[in-house]
């Protein structure tokens, strides 16, 4: 058993093996185990209790440490703002696989330089289960300065390039430039494959869930159309591998 493991966010339960001599005992025959406080970040307990033949008790710990910033999938909706006297602040989504983070329980957010034209930054700081900054730089333009429109870009996400099989891929689509008012498609198959699964074709929701059915490289296609009909497409590709034993 370790002394320290990463939060996963699931219950921690470590291997272990308890020896006699030369006997290697059986749990739920020779002994008992109760583990607790092995979610969250903090000292986790491990109480062992002889059964039948074997008596007394042994009590262990060990300690579970955040998770790194590195581990975590960021998603802003704009980096491109125009001044209007206000400080300029993103909608900032974080996710830790499949679940999204707080505000304030998990992270905070500081901005500088937010108040003016320029560049801006936003300093996302984690807390409690994660720890680590992260620095997300983004653009003030003057007011007064002229709107250009810029060709259609898919600047669409994906949450991470390689999966445990059983668990899912998060799509978060988003577009830039074009004439606005945009709409997502999502598609995946095997690298291999010819075919095409529709995760869910043209509308304005940002998300969408995979949860590929076996272990295999798969390609990931979002394709973004504006409301003029212009089309971009951006591929990502996932490797899903077994549960390691």
């Amino acid at each position: 058993m370790g002394s320290s493991y990463v939060y996963t966010g699931n219950p921690i339960n470590p291997k272990y093996t308890i020896n006699i001599g030369d006997k290697v005992l059986e749990k739920d025959v020779d002994f008992d185990l109760e583990i607790t406080d092995n979610i969250n970040v903090g000292t986790a307990h491990v109480i062992i209790k002889g059964k039948g033949k074997f008596k007394g008790v042994m009590e262990k710990t060990f300690e579970i440490i955040p998770a790194p910033a590195r581990s975590l999938a960021f998603f802003a909706d704009n980096t491109e703002f125009i001044y209007d006297g206000e400080p300029c602040e993103m909608k900032l989504a974080v996710k830790f696989g499949d679940v999204t983070l707080k505000e304030g329980t998990d992270y905070t957010i500081e901005y500088q330089n937010n108040d003016r034209p320029g560049k801006a930054t936003a300093r996302v700081m984690f807390q409690g289960n994660f720890t680590g900054v992260m620095s997300i730089p983004f653009n003030i333009s003057e007011s007064g300065e002229e709107k250009t429109v810029k060709k259609l870009r898919n600047i669409s996400m994906i949450s991470a390039d390689e999966i445990v099989h059983g668990s899912t891929v998060t799509v978060i689509s988003a577009a830039k430039g074009g004439s606005g008012e945009y709409k997502f498609a999502v598609f995946y198959k095997k690298v291999e494959s010819e075919k095409w699964v529709t995760v869910h074709g043209y509308n304005d929701e940002p998300e969408a869930v995979i949860k590929p059915k076996s272990c295999a490289h798969y390609r990931i296609c979002v394709k973004a159309k504006d409301s003029e009909g212009s089309i971009s497409k951006k591929y990502f590709d996932v490797n899903v591998v077994a549960p390691k034993k």
